[in-house]
């Protein structure tokens, strides 16, 4: 059964939604298929080129882990049609697929419990059974029949002729189940009523529960969900059989297991249910090579000059890191870490004379006078008045997250959780679903001689700082989801902490000063162990690019003031003293003194999933940057 709804593009491509996940809509919980799926792809991909997303520098990217690779496709805007909502705006071929998810419903006036294909059946009984109108059904979201039936035989009793049109809403169960390897699926809730529950003596709690999976309850489930008026917790709800009357609570429900992949249950709008894998790139106005100078420089390299000799044959019309680039890229298509791909957006960022053009139809940067701010060791303060981003999906986790290089790399083996591509393609796949976008941002960076000296000073002098940093490296080592050498240089370990925690209280002081919400405003950290020190915060607004709220900010009298009141907010958190002395906190234990009282934010402004967040790094009286004595 077809049915339309409009739903945002954010929801389809993003760090918090994606194909595969659950998005929460007025007409229910959604799954989004795979793209391969979708009536967009199936039919128009080939057939509109307006639909796609060009960025010869990510795609080549890309290649090392999808060797087919063609392009991005730009998802589709799925408008509802404005005289009747439940009918798309547009021809069917430019729809993406979803699918309800969870598949089973109760109905909270007769509690009956049930799949939505068995409720689907059920209402075309009813609907045969008493030849109720056409129209009566034209509705997304399923309705109880048994109230129906029951109201309409009331009335039909009571001699009334005028039409019933009364419906009991059905509500979608809260409770899924998520493996290791990235699948999902239902609670086998007929074989619940039959569960035996194995109790730890010494505090009464569940230990496991064992199901029958083979068999229901009974020959003819009848099931009801029923909820408790005295209870909140699981032990209020029950999953009865009407038929053989065996019960049980959903007491103990997060102790089951099930299948070789070990599903676990959840609720539904945990995070945890879904981590997509999303790669992010900042479009950079280069200059192509024309093809007779590729192919001079072809045959030069093919004599045995180098990149010098080209650049200085062709210095009038290309950079020498544009020639470089080109070089390299017709070479063996080695893979890019994430680190190396930034640094060339850092470079272009704060040299744009070096790669490209300052300003362009994608692209529009503006300097600042730093005087003012080098006190605080920062060295660049740029104002994006226009930027272009692509956000590609690649893959998505479950239970965990995934990093981004492992995934490039196919390191897979050597990890718990597995990856799934977002279509039956898997890497051999010819498209990527993407989302081009428009926006603004500032961009600070740090001086790279004052994070040097204040690195090696704490490190020497501080007995404390060395354990901070030192913890947290031992914890990124046991994290499955990080690759294991990336912070082996604890001088970068140091610097990332230092400036994501500052990008994290800046973000809650554009929210407070700008109006932005902390959701709308993203984070792009430029840090690595050698020089490449910043920030990028910014956001997006469709294609229309954004209000200008953001850059206002940009003048260095506002950056001092935001930078003033970040700081003074980061010495004072409503969780302290425990919340500033704690060793271990968050996923993994990668955080020291940060919480969602003073340095977390929600997960879709962070790039590393609140992790690597520390603001004694900054405020501290013996080793903050900014604070301590080294700063005096």
């Amino acid at each position: 059964m077809n049915k339309y709804f409009e739903i945002q593009t954010s929801k389809v491509v993003s760090s918090y939604g994606g194909i595969g996940s659950i998005i929460e809509t007025p007409q229910g919980a959604l799954k989004i298929e795979n793209f391969d799926q979708w009536p967009f792809v199936i039919k128009a991909l080939h057939e509109n080129e307006e639909y796609e997303i060009h960025d010869k520098r990510l795609l080549k990217r890309l290649r090392y882990h999808f060797p087919r690779l063609k392009g991005f496709f730009q998802v589709p805007t799925n408008t509802a049609n404005r005289n009747n909502r439940q009918e798309p705006a547009e021809k069917k071929c430019f729809l993406i697929s979803a699918e309800y998810f969870p598949q089973w419903w109760y109905c909270p006036q007769c509690k009956r419990f049930k799949t939505l294909y068995v409720w689907w059946h059920l209402w075309k009984e009813t609907k045969e059974k008493y030849d109720v109108k056409e129209y009566l059904f034209q509705f997304i979201k399923p309705k109880c029949f048994s109230c129906y039936e029951k109201k309409l035989q009331k009335k039909r009793k009571s001699g009334k002729r005028k039409p019933f049109f009364r419906h009991y809403e059905l509500e979608q169960v809260r409770f899924i189940m998520t493996s290791p390897h990235g699948n999902i699926r239902d609670i086998p809730w007929d074989k619940w009523p039959g569960a035996e529950k194995s109790v730890r003596e010494e505090d009464g709690t569940y230990r496991s529960i064992w199901l029958d999976l083979e068999n229901p309850c009974c020959d003819n489930p009848d099931l009801r969900y029923i909820r408790s008026s005295k209870f909140a917790d699981l032990i209020g709800v029950r999953i009865k059989c009407e038929n053989c009357k065996k019960y049980n609570t959903l007491e103990g429900l997060f102790s089951l297991r099930v299948g070789v992949e070990l599903y676990k249950p959840v609720i539904r709008s945990s995070t945890s249910v879904y981590y997509p894998l999303i790669i992010n790139s900042i479009f950079l106005p280069t200059r192509e090579i024309e093809e007779r100078d590729k192919d001079a420089i072809k045959e030069w390299i093919s004599d045995g000059e180098d990149a010098a000799f080209c650049f200085k044959a062709l210095r009038k019309k290309y950079t020498l890191e544009t020639i470089e680039i080109f070089i390299k890229s017709e070479r063996e298509n080695d893979f890019e870490p994430e680190i190396l791909y930034r640094k060339k957006e850092y470079n272009f960022l704060i040299n744009p004379q070096m790669t490209g053009e300052k300003d362009s139809n994608d692209f529009s940067i503006e300097s600042q006078d730093i005087s003012l701010l080098k006190k605080y060791g920062i060295g660049h303060l740029l104002k994006l008045k226009r930027i272009k981003l692509v956000t590609v999906q690649t893959a998505y986790t479950r239970q965990e997250p995934y990093d981004k290089d492992l995934f490039l790399k196919n390191n897979e083996e050597s990890n718990q959780i597995k990856f799934k591509y977002t279509s039956k393609w898997g890497k051999k796949t010819e498209y990527l679903p993407a989302i081009e976008s428009y926006g603004e941002g500032i961009f600070i960076s740090f001086d790279p001689g004052k994070l040097e000296r204040w690195f090696e000073v704490c490190r020497r002098d501080n007995e404390s700082y060395r354990e901070r940093i030192k913890k947290i490296q031992e914890n990124s080592q046991q994290n499955s989801y990080i690759v294991k050498n990336r912070f082996n240089n604890l001088k970068y370990l140091a610097k990332f902490m230092l400036i994501h925690t500052l990008s994290h209280l800046l973000i809650k002081e554009f929210e407070f000063l700008v109006g932005y919400p902390a959701t709308s405003l993203n984070e792009r950290l430029f840090v690595d162990g050698d020089k490449m020190q910043g920030v990028l915060i910014y956001t997006v607004a469709g294609a229309e690019g954004s209000y200008g709220g953001l850059i206002s900010q940009a003048h260095p009298t506002q950056i001092e003031k935001l930078m003033k009141s970040a700081l003074f907010r980061a010495k004072d958190c409503a969780s302290d003293p425990v919340c500033y002395n704690s060793e271990e906190q968050g996923i993994g234990g990668l955080n020291m003194a940060a919480c969602y009282s003073c340095v977390l934010l929600p997960e879709i402004a962070c790039e590393e999933f609140n992790c690597f967040l520390d603001r004694a790094l900054l405020v501290d009286k013996e080793f903050g940057y900014f604070e301590g004595k080294f700063n005096n």
